[in-house]
């Protein structure tokens, strides 16, 4: 089944929406951006393997976990610098392999280009066994993130974007794509496998302490002091981290992390099961005018549009004052 796409141009989504391209993958988006997130995704489905293209167009934030059965190939065509996996840089033409069961973080920034092949996980260790390697568990990190110098390989994502974008379902053998990313891989000096410096994977590390805090703490107002002790961190210490990894200060990222799990929770909503008022205080944002002000700048309609959107089988009609956005 095919899902061509304009690549040239670029759609709304929501990120519940947007997450889901992926399909057999479970994926968390939070948009860094003060903008409605839009993208131009194109995906298509051949002989069990699903490739998809992308081209982002807001800062975003995430995390996905590969299924126990499956592995991902991910090849940038085009990344900003702030955009990093795991906490370590990535820029154009560097390749990913994500193996099944692999819980990943990522940053990419506004204009990030990206080709994604998910394929079976039995295929994969099928052509490494081939290649007279260990076995895959052995050779994890030098597969995860490396650098393409093979322009065979370049090429080949470059031509299942082309093929995705216009629609063209006819892939050519996944195995000959899965020999030449571990052959390329695997020979790739350490130079061509970027690390994170030490400052590096301590912001990297502050920024996750600091995320788990707020997401445990989200329904109550949360303090510099208290986030700070639990980052691990000084004041400014957490401020050069945030600014380092994600481009925002602490406070902003904690006011789009309310707003996207606000989102998440409305568009993912059970019929009759939550109002508007209920999924804002969950998230810790008492101030209701402001936050229906703030959450339709960023996804471009009143948080009662989303929800509405997503249970067209519920009586939707207003229950108090609040209840009209």
């Amino acid at each position: 089944m095919s899902r061509p796409s304009d690549m040239q141009g670029l759609e709304d989504f929501d990120l519940v929406t947007l997450g889901a391209t992926l399909g057999v993958c479970e994926v968390d988006l939070l948009t860094l951006s003060p903008v409605r997130p839009r993208a131009a995704i194109a995906s298509t489905t051949h002989d069990g393997v699903t490739y998809l293209s992308a081209h982002i167009d807001f800062d975003v934030r995430g995390s996905l976990t590969v299924p126990e059965d499956a592995c991902m190939l991910v090849y940038l065509h085009e990344a900003g610098e702030r955009s990093w996996c795991q906490g370590i840089g990535v820029e154009a033409d560097m390749a990913v392999t994500l193996l099944r069961g692999t819980p990943t973080d990522f940053m990419f920034e506004r204009g990030t280009r990206l080709t994604l092949v998910v394929a079976p996980y039995a295929r994969f260790r099928s052509r490494f066994l081939a290649s007279d390697h260990a076995d895959v568990d052995m050779a994890a990190q030098r597969l995860r993130l490396f650098s393409v110098r093979s322009e065979h390989l370049r090429r080949a994502y470059r031509q299942i974007a082309a093929r995705v974008a216009s629609g063209d379902a006819a892939m050519g053998p996944i195995e000959d794509l899965l020999d030449e990313h571990i052959r390329v891989a695997l020979a790739s000096s350490p130079e061509e496998r970027p690390v994170a410096s030490r400052g590096r994977r301590a912001h990297y590390q502050v920024v996750r302490r600091a995320e788990r805090f707020m997401r445990a703490n989200l329904r109550r107002d949360i303090y510099s002091q208290e986030l700070c002790q639990a980052a691990g961190a000084s004041e400014r210490g957490l401020r050069y981290a945030f600014d380092d990894m994600l481009g925002i200060p602490p406070n902003r990222y904690l006011a789009m992390l309310r707003l996207c799990t606000a989102h998440r929770s409305l568009v993912m909503a059970e019929a009759g099961r939550r109002s508007v008022k209920s999924v804002a205080l969950s998230c810790g944002m008492w101030d209701l005018s402001r936050f229906a002000e703030k959450y339709r700048s960023v996804f471009g309609e009143q948080p009662r549009e989303t929800l509405t959107r997503h249970n067209l089988s519920e009586d939707m009609a207003p229950t108090n004052e609040y209840e009209e956005w």
